[in-house]
């Protein structure tokens, strides 16, 4: 293809642009950098548009169902509400505090077979404790104790699981904050519908 003394050669899926026969790398360079940039930008700027027309989605969709109008704005502004006392109620760490967190896995190694006044001399009183029918109790501690690595943010929560008296698991959750993978793991199974 010739335009106007540029002449456009596709090799092996690279795009070179020609200028009077001389292959212009960074002509290509400042393409692709241009394109990276804007996808960039897009990726960027949809975060606030998503709030926005989830906001539009649940006002229309609650219309639909109530159809009063004052209603469902009150609906948004409790729900907008209760995400700020949600961000609001995110305990804010200084960065000694931070460095003070344990890794998650030797937290683990560390807490199975304690007893119970040993967990609670170590970490203190839990902020919540359950018994179920099977003798096991559980300890629920939602201050910040634990991180995966350092530089993560701590966990939501960390239950204990007592049995007799010592402890036979700890759980975690993780913060909102903790990147998901997009592929499987090597146990997981695809679900095949029946």
């Amino acid at each position: 293809m010739t335009y106007e003394g540029f002449s456009i050669v596709c090799l092996d899926s690279i795009l070179l642009v020609e200028d009077e026969g001389v292959f212009s790398m960074k002509a290509n360079f400042l393409i692709l950098l241009l394109v990276g940039i804007s996808l960039l930008q897009i990726g960027f700027c949809s975060t606030g548009q998503k709030k926005v027309q989830v906001d539009e989605t649940f006002l229309k969709d609650c219309m639909e169902t109530i159809k009063e109008k004052e209603k469902c704005e009150a609906l948004v502004k409790k729900s907008e509400d209760r995400e700020k006392e949600n961000e609001a109620k995110k305990v804010k760490l200084t960065e000694e505090q931070m460095a003070g967190l344990e890794i998650r896995d030797n937290f683990k190694d560390k807490m199975m077979g304690k007893s119970k006044l040993g967990v609670i001399t170590s970490i203190g009183e839990p902020d919540e404790r359950t018994q179920d029918g099977s003798g096991q109790e559980f300890f629920f501690y939602r201050k910040p104790l634990t991180r995966y690595s350092p530089e993560h943010d701590p966990d939501k929560e960390i239950v204990i699981v007592f049995r007799r008296e010592f402890v036979t698991r700890v759980l975690h959750t993780p913060p909102d904050s903790t990147p998901k993978s997009s592929l499987p793991f090597l146990g997981d199974k695809p679900k095949v519908k029946k």
